[in-house]
This record gives C-alpha cells, structure tokens and sequence, in this order.
C-alpha cells in the first residue's frame, strides 16, 4: 500500500494513512509525542587550550563513567521488566564501554589532536561503527548501532543533557520518531508511553525486540511519519498489522474503536482458558513450558497456564553476577525453581550457554579474542575445555534433582563424542556425589538441545543416548540458513519456513519418536502461533515459550484439531519448490481459516 494521503467521508483534509512493519501487537489511540533523537544536534568542534587538556580529559572520564552508571541502570531495569535474550541488549553496550581501545582513542584525540571531548568521542565512535559495519559477521556488523548508541549519550552528558532530553511527556501519549535505540526505548516512562512508530527499523531490531518483550505496540518502517506529524496530533496505530493513522476522521475512529473492543473481548477469552491444560480442538495434549531464567518470577507461571519449564537459562545467573557462580549459589538457584512448581512439572535446565553473544568477565578471557564467537568456543564445547565449571553446575543441578522433577539439557551438540564426553563427566559427579553421601537423582532425565544442522542430521545417534529432544529454533534457523536475526541487514533471509529448516525439524522429530523420545521446540517459532500448529503438525510434543506468551498460543492452538495441524504439516511438505515467504503466508492464511482470531491477537 502506497503512503499517499488517504480522504474519506468524513475524514479530515489532512488525514493520511501509512503502512509499516507489524513490530508488536496491540491496537492503541492517542496523541503525538514526536521525539527528536540528539544524534542530528549540532556537535561543538573546538580546539583545547595545551593548559585546558586535563579538564577536558577529566571531562571525557566523568562522561564515560556517567554513561557506564546508565547503562547499567538500564540493564538492570530492563531485567526487572523481562528476561530471556532480550534482557542482555545492553551487554554489548557495557563491553564496548569497557573496551579500552574505545576511551583510548578519544583521549588520543583530545590530548594529541586538542580536540574537545565531544568532537573526539564522535569522530571515534564514526570510526568504529564503520568498521563494525564492514565487517562480514553478522554479530559484529550489530554492533555499529551500539557504538552509535553508546556515543551519542556520552555526547549528551559532555553537554549536560543526560537523559533529562528523553522523554518529556505528562500525559498517554504515542511517540513517533525517526527511529529509537534500546537505551532509549527502555527509557520510556511505562506509564505514559502508548506505542511507538518510526521511520526506519524492522522486526528484528533491538528497538522492536524490546517492545514486543515490554509489551508496547509497535510499527515501524513508515518511511517519513516523523517529517509529517506534530506533537498533539491524533494516531490510531495497529501494531498486529502495521498501520497507523495520522489525523483520522470520524468513520476510521469509529472502525478502530469496534476493532479495539473486539481484540479486548478476545483478550478477556484467553484469562478465561489460559488456565487449561494445551491441547488441540480434538483433545491432541501439547504442553505449554515456559522459558524463564532465575529473575523470573516462578509462582507467576501458574497464572499464565504455564506446564513446566521447558528452558531455563542458566548462563543469566553468571552474566548477572558477571562472574561464575559457586555450586552453592547454583543448587540454591535450581532448588527454588524446583520448589515453586507443582508436583510431576518439569523444569528443564539448559547446561551453561555461553560464548557467542552471552560473555561475563570471568570466562576465557580468550573467548573475546575469537574472530568469530558464534562458531567458537561455546556451549558444550567451553564447558567441555573447561571441565571444572562443568562439574560444578553438573553436583548444582543434581542437588537440586531431589527437589522436584529436574531434567538436564546439553546446549548446542554437534557430535556424538560431546555428549557422551557430557554423560561420562555426569557419570562421574554422581560417582563423587554418591561416595559423600549427597543425596541426587539417579535416574534424572538427560536431553540434547538440537541448534545447529548437524545434530539434526545425526539424531538418530543421539537419541540413543538421550531421553528427550529440544528443538532451538533460533540457532537451529541461524545456522543453517547462515542468517543472524538480529542483523537488519539480513533479517528478512531469518525464515523458519524455509524447506531446509522444516526438514531439519522433520528428521529431527522423527529420529525422537522412533526412540519413543518426547520432543519440544522452545525457540521463537514455538511463540508464534502459525508456527506453532504447524510444529503440532509436524509431531512435535511440547511448545516452550515466554511466559506472557503462552495464552495467546494455548488460545489459538485450542482452536485448531490435530488432524488439520497434521494435514497443514503435510501441504507444507509437498511445497518444497515454494519460497518461504509464500509458505508461511499460506500456513498464516490456513491458521486464520480456523481461528479467526488470530487476526486480532498475532
């Protein structure tokens, strides 16, 4: 659809209608705050005075450490709001704050060059976000827009800005700007903020990441809604369709209303089913698990139906304490969140994940160095070189096994070397555990998570070692399709439709049920409901998502029977000469026949 002003009976001379990016869901009206990003203000360029140079040095270490203090404030509020990988979008901040090459240079400048602390810090971060942007990894070209970030705050606090400049806003409000950064998304006052739409952006931004995690209804891509509006004027913004209008007249308010009430009237249907156990509309039993770290409030998981923990991230204990925690603070740490669910409700812990995008201080230095994190030493591989940590987490979990129904799962196995080399360092623990007379489960469930298209295609070996699968679709996709999802640049290539990634699934799926092995998918495919009844059709047992989401899915799931998830599963099967774009509208379209209201909730 075209962005060109749209008049309509009734409508005002100035309304006109734009369409974005669905980047969150959620049907919201309001007034403008139109936000003016600092990173277009004019920048003071001077020379330093030779005796002025150690006030301007002083000045560029205040500002730096200012903006650490921030940053971690934001962090830090941000895992109070949610958690999962989305809570770790300031790590890369705090790293590069960290990097001492970084305030290195801009002191070079300042005292070699006399230039002034905010010329210095500009034209470095310029340098090094292009340098980032160059760069082939996709993970390291993601970091040009934290450098961006990062400097245009340090900016702010050299002129004395800080964050005063953010968000002004006394009353509900929309806010429209060119685009957002996360530093300044979490920023929001929670309270007044509406939605947003911007300019530029795409659903895989950091800025969209965290609205669908906040829960903020989104759209963004508009193109040039921030050159048109002004504070104050009116917006009805769909962000389960990505539109918004600018100024609308009586009938679109009207139209909008009636869609408001009926995604409201919905809404209240899922707090009235969300408590059910997840099944199909025939009775087809498909458990809903939430995916939770230690900041999850566990007893709220009954409140969203949730069956179990299907992923718990142990790697956010050690990257909130930014170091390694000790076996105690570990067993503690499982033990409660096996206390605080229900009798015979599993909670599956995720072996330490670390390396790639999750680094703390107190792992291998040496992980930093590495060209390319993502294909180097993490998961199962760092805890496999680095066999004390493993050991430690391995006597944690197994403490916490007698409390609850514990299960264990190794991340990102490739062979089948890693995990026998996995089970014999677990053999041992319980070797030495038994031998001090430490009370575990012996017969505690071991699982393999299934991320990258080896371990897809060697399932048959590895379900015969295992006693469950878990698919992570996020990696799984990522690796195959050599795709990362966070890189805008490339984010429309991140497709789960894609034939390649459903036959992973499929060999996969396959491989656990001739075992007789139970198999779930916890990565974001499990939370979209199109791609969760087409995973049902497909065999898989179990759907493990955030928290938050499981009512939507549960509710649409209920409304699908097997035996239709199972026939979309086989339609899609036959489509292997189709692009994966055109697959999943087919499968969205298919999904909306039997529960229209997807329309409303997706």
């Amino acid at each position: 659809m075209s962005n060109d002003p749209v008049i309509g009976h009734g409508a005002k001379s100035d309304m006109r209608m734009f369409t974005g990016l669905a980047a969150s869901r959620g049907f919201v009206a309001g007034p403008v705050f139109l936000f003016h990003s600092t990173a277009n203000d004019q920048i003071p360029e001077y020379r330093v005075e030779p005796e002025q140079l150690a006030h301007e040095l002083a000045r560029l270490t205040d500002a730096f450490a200012l903006t650490r203090t921030q940053i971690r404030s934001l962090a830090i509020e941000l895992s109070k709001r949610i958690s999962g990988d989305e809570a770790t979008i300031f790590d890369g901040h705090l790293m590069i704050l960290d990097d001492p090459s970084f305030i290195g240079s801009c002191k070079e400048k300042v005292s070699r060059e006399q230039f002034n602390a905010e010329t210095a810090v500009n034209s470095v971060s310029e340098k090094y976000s292009s340098i980032f942007a160059a760069m082939d990894d996709a993970y390291l070209k993601e970091r040009a827009k934290d450098v961006g970030d990062i400097s245009k705050r340090i900016i702010r606090n050299l002129l004395g800005g800080a964050d005063a400049q953010a968000f002004r806003v006394e009353q509900p409000c929309i806010v429209v700007a060119d685009e957002l950064t996360p530093s300044e998304t979490i920023s929001m006052p929670k309270n007044l903020i509406l939605g947003f739409a911007t300019d530029r952006g795409s659903n895989t931004s950091h800025a969209s990441l965290l609205a669908r995690a906040l829960g903020i209804p989104a759209v963004v891509g508009l193109g040039s809604l921030s050159e048109i509006v002004k504070t104050g004027d009116l917006l009805l913004l769909d962000g389960t369709r990505g539109k918004v209008i600018l100024n609308p007249g009586r009938e679109e308010r009207q139209a909008f209303e009636k869609m408001v009430a009926r995604s409201k009237s919905i809404e209240e249907k899922l707090e009235q089913g969300k408590l059910a156990p997840g099944a199909t509309s025939d009775g087809h039993a498909v458990p809903m698990l939430a995916n939770v770290d230690h900041n999850t409030p566990m007893t709220g998981l009954y409140a969203v139906g949730a069956e179990g923990v299907g992923l718990y991230r142990s790697e956010y204990l050690w990257l909130t304490m930014d170091r390694e925690p000790t076996e105690e603070e570990q067993s503690h740490a499982y033990t409660a969140a096996a206390r605080s669910l229900p009798d015979g409700q599993p909670v599956t812990i995720r072996a330490l994940d670390i390396g790639g995008d999750k680094m703390t201080k107190g792992a291998s230095a040496s992980s930093h160095k590495e060209a390319n994190p993502f294909l180097g030493n993490r998961s199962i591989r760092y805890l496999l070189r680095n066999p004390e940590v493993f050991k430690r987490q391995l006597r944690a979990i197994l403490r916490a096994s007698v409390r609850g129904n514990v299960q264990l799962m190794y991340p990102m196995v490739s062979t089948i070397e890693e995990l026998r080399a996995a089970n014999l360092e677990l053999r041992a623990c319980m070797t030495e555990m038994k031998a001090e007379g430490i009370p575990f489960n012996e017969h505690i469930k071991r699982g393999v998570m299934v991320e990258v298209p080896a371990a897809a295609l060697i399932a048959d070996a590895l379900a015969r070692e295992s006693d469950f699968f878990s698919i992570g679709t996020n990696d799984l996709i990522q690796y195959t399709l050599a795709v990362d999802r966070l890189n805008e640049t490339v984010a429309r290539l991140y497709q789960p439709t894609h034939p390649a990634v459903l036959q992973l699934i499929a060999l996969t799926v396959k491989a656990a049920h001739d075992h007789a092995l139970k198999v779930s998918v916890c990565g974001e495919t499990a939370a979209d409901p199109v791609m969760a009844v087409l995973m049902i059709g497909m065999g898989v047992d179990e759907l493990s998502m955030s928290p938050n989401l499981i009512p939507l899915v549960k509710k649409i799931i209920s409304q699908v029977s097997f035996v239709d998830a199972q026939a979309l599963a086989e339609t899609v099967r036959r489509m292997n000469n189709a692009p994966a774009d055109k697959v999943y509208a087919f499968c969205r379209n298919q999904v909306m026949k039997l529960a229209p209201d997807l329309l409303y909730l997706q």
